[in-house]
């Protein structure tokens, strides 16, 4: 470069031309605008996406087993088998059912879960959420007490659902269920009344995620094959992995250790398959429509090298005349554009990272009915910052190929014709 850089940034500084030099800012701010939105819009994306695995599987296992009937009996066997596997974790057995809650003439449906109340801090981050994690202590239940008395089962439950309810710690909460049994030796032709018990309130969880803090109630599962009047059966086991993203291996592998046929596995991907594919969707969808905006900018860098070419006309056919090729004349136009791109693209950069930094650190508060969440998620990600970075040059180099060519062809001829 022996020329073209001097008479690129000459152009593009343009002192005797103020009208030149609007249209330059003009086009770094289109840029800046397109950049700026497009970083926010990944970051705050992003930070939905990551939220909502968080909460999931946070609150969720990574992996289920399920048997095939309702007699599953040897669980604690078959737990020793998926521990042994390499980057399980941990598992707890659970039971789980849709029954009616109900406290003061109000009336709920809940989804109440029964797990080993001494073992779920290994697989779920539930305790995490309670104002006091040391209540899951008072959870275990006895079904055979040594005294013959039994103690009405403790459970804790959502916020939102304890509000709808109008239950406070202490409190006592009927649950009702139309099932009278879960153990086939106990059915008959004979009509039964639903099945229903008295809980006590002895903790109200909040996780922030509207589907949980709504429905779900915790109960010792021991509790609940009590209420259901089975034997030590339960519904599945809970598995939690070191590392969610390396579930497929995992779940081959517990196919490979549990008995053929009789389990069902179900890892996360699968539980929640329609919801992180639309989050997915939906942040590609987003992603691409604010990259419009950057090649909407990108035209504004197209106009003004034109403009340029077109009032350096006489300039062009002189320095065409002292020997410059098109190549030089290209390079020329070619680093004006990518200059006017470059410092749109990193103010973008930067703005785009303080507006995203803005929004973690202030309380943008949701309604958790509509976005199952009650505040604005952000994720920044260096990686994603670079690759949108290098996106928007991209383009904008591409824009200006075009003016670059045209200026590079023009002959020196029709420059000094009227001079």
């Amino acid at each position: 470069m022996r020329y073209e850089l001097f008479i690129a940034f000459r152009h593009l500084r343009n002192r005797g031309r103020d009208f030149l030099s609007t249209i330059t800012i003009i086009a770094i701010i289109g840029v800046f605008l397109g950049v700026m939105a497009l970083t926010s819009v990944v970051a705050i994306t992003g930070g939905f996406e990551e939220a909502f695995r968080n909460r999931v599987l946070g609150i969720n296992s990574h992996m289920l087993i399920i048997k095939f009937g309702i007699d599953f009996r040897d669980y604690r066997e078959m737990q020793k088998k998926v521990e042994s596997i390499e980057g399980v974790k941990a598992t707890n057995p659970f039971i789980l059912h849709e029954m009616i809650a109900s406290h003061n003439k109000k009336t709920a449906g809940v989804l109440i879960k029964g797990v080993d109340t001494t073992n779920i801090k290994n697989v779920s981050d539930i305790p995490n959420y309670l104002p006091d994690p040391s209540v899951m202590n008072s959870l275990p239940f006895d079904r055979f007490p040594t005294d013959g008395k039994q103690s009405t089962p403790n459970i804790i439950l959502g916020k939102t659902l304890a509000e709808k309810l109008q239950l406070e710690v202490g409190d006592f909460m009927s649950v009702t269920s139309p099932l009278e049994s879960l153990d086939p030796e106990r059915w008959s032709r004979k009509e039964h009344r639903p099945s229903s018990n008295r809980f006590k309130v002895v903790g109200i969880f909040s996780c922030g995620f509207h589907e949980y803090d709504s429905r779900l109630v915790i109960v010792d599962y021991r509790a609940l094959q009590d209420f259901f009047k089975q034997g030590d059966m339960i519904t599945g086991l809970d598995v939690r992995v070191d590392d969610v993203f390396e579930i497929a291996p995992i779940s081959r592998a517990a196919k490979e250790v549990l008995p053929p046929g009789r389990f069902r596995i179900l890892d996360w991907r699968e539980l929640n398959h329609n919801l992180f594919t639309s989050l997915g969707l939906q942040r590609l969808v987003l992603a691409v429509l604010f990259c419009f905006i950057v090649i909407v900018a990108s035209f504004n860098i197209v106009c003004i090298l034109i403009m340029i070419v077109l009032d350096k006309q006489k300039e062009i056919a002189i320095l065409k005349s002292m020997g410059a090729d098109r190549r030089g004349i290209m390079a020329v136009f070619l680093i004006e554009g990518l200059v006017i791109g470059a410092i749109g693209t990193l103010t973008g950069l930067v703005g785009g990272f303080l507006v995203a930094t803005m929004v973690k650190h202030v309380d943008v508060g949701l309604d958790p009915e509509i976005y199952m969440i009650d505040y604005l998620p952000v994720r920044i990600v260096p990686l994603e910052f670079l690759i949108i970075g290098l996106v928007a040059t991209f383009i904008s180099f591409l824009a200006t190929i075009g003016p670059s060519w045209w200026a590079s062809k023009w002959n020196p001829v029709d420059g000094l014709r009227y001079d």
